[in-house]
């Protein structure tokens, strides 16, 4: 064997070991936050799962606000570039309107079906001193998937009348 085949043999054998030392072992347990990571520009399972997923967020949301924003950006990636800035700003209006407080409860209290197509729902966040916000999230199907359609934030003076009760 010549020395520049004797290389490319050790370059590849170096490469399989260094690949199997990164690898995790078949009986590694994965803990429960990697098992929660939010897919960005990935189809949800379903409506209820994204649900899920925002309750989960809305426990966790004083420490590791971003959670909102992963999970508003659950959209086509064809629409990436036009939501992100749009979820970064429910973010951030989210946290100074929690402020010192905690979100804590998050209410399903309307919701719109549109065939197998589409869901809309509109959620009540509350923080700990009782008040409101609302939060308007669209739902669509694409080729037998859901995707997360489109989002608002509704101003704190708007939620009575975007639900209907005035």
């Amino acid at each position: 064997m010549t020395f520049p085949g004797l290389l490319r043999l050790g370059v590849l054998v170096a490469v399989i070991a260094a690949a199997n030392a990164f690898a995790d072992s078949p009986g590694k347990k994965v803990d429960a936050a990697a098992r929660r990571v939010t897919h960005i520009a990935q189809p949800l399972q379903s409506p209820e799962a994204w649900e899920t997923d925002l309750q989960s967020c809305a426990v966790e949301f004083k420490l590791r606000p971003k959670c909102m924003t992963e999970l508003l950006l659950r959209v086509p990636p064809r629409l990436l570039p036009t939501f992100e800035s749009t979820a970064e700003q429910v973010t951030t209006e989210l946290t100074k309107w929690i402020g010192k407080d905690e979100l804590a409860t998050v209410y399903r209290v309307k919701e719109q079906t549109l065939g197998e197509w589409m869901t809309v729902r509109y959620f009540v966040l509350e923080d700990s001193q009782g008040n409101v916000r609302l939060l308007r999230i669209a739902f669509r199907k694409v080729l037998g998937e859901w995707w997360l359609h489109s989002f608002r934030l509704v101003d704190r003076d708007d939620v009575e009348k975007e639900l209907g009760l005035e």
